[in-house]
């Protein structure tokens, strides 16, 4: 599979959710739909810096997620901080050991990636909101980070490659389908409710 058409085929299946099928009483739609946008925009656009080659994507992810962070109260703001920090660090790790000994990766790289970060982020938060600032800040962080790691060792490392988007997008699907299902098992449970409610009434 080519790099970065999972990230592509994510963003555009979000973009189309978030522009025709959200609920329009939904004030930050609009929003979403620009970022999403903006995302496929910015995905192409490479920059090359002291021998270090860096996509422009992770750098505006970083910024806005920050700003969003920013706003939250200030102790589930540090909170969201330092869960990205474990991210951070298990994003690395995972990467270090998938080149030291990458017979372990036993399941496509990108999948599995995807998948511990998206358990290490659902068992870090349970807001949906916190959920996406910890994965967005804790990965992009983990890749800058490691790019010098691996830098100090004359190896060349992309900062935000598609390979590295595509495990990202698939964590973020992976936790906004999560929350659309408890969502979606709320209201039936609700539904159910008041239909045995109606019964015992009746009866």
């Amino acid at each position: 599979m080519m790099a970065g058409s999972i990230f592509l085929f994510c963003t555009w299946f979000l973009w189309i959710f978030t522009t025709f099928f959200m609920d329009k009483r939904n004030q930050k739609r609009t929003e979403y739909s620009i970022y999403l946008l903006l995302a496929i925009i910015l995905s192409g656009l490479n920059w090359e810096w002291q021998h270090v080659r860096f996509s422009i994507l992770p750098l505006v992810v970083l910024v806005i997620s920050f700003f969003y962070t920013s706003r939250l109260h200030w102790k589930k703001s540090m909170y969201c901080i330092v869960s990205s920090f474990f991210v951070m660090l298990a994003y690395i790790t995972y990467e270090l050991m998938a080149i030291i000994d990458p017979i372990w990766v036993f399941i496509p790289g990108v999948w599995l990636k995807a998948s511990i970060l998206f358990i290490l982020v659902i068992l870090l938060h349970r807001n949906i909101v916190c959920q996406i600032l910890i994965l967005s800040i804790g990965s992009m962080m983990g890749d800058i980070v490691l790019s010098f790691v691996l830098r100090s060792y004359q190896m060349n490392y992309s900062i935000g490659s598609m390979h590295f988007f595509d495990s990202f997008m698939l964590g973020m699907l992976g936790m906004i389908s999560l929350f659309y299902l408890k969502m979606t098992l709320a209201r039936w449970e609700q539904y159910v409710f008041m239909l045995e409610k109606e019964r015992q009434k009746n009866v």
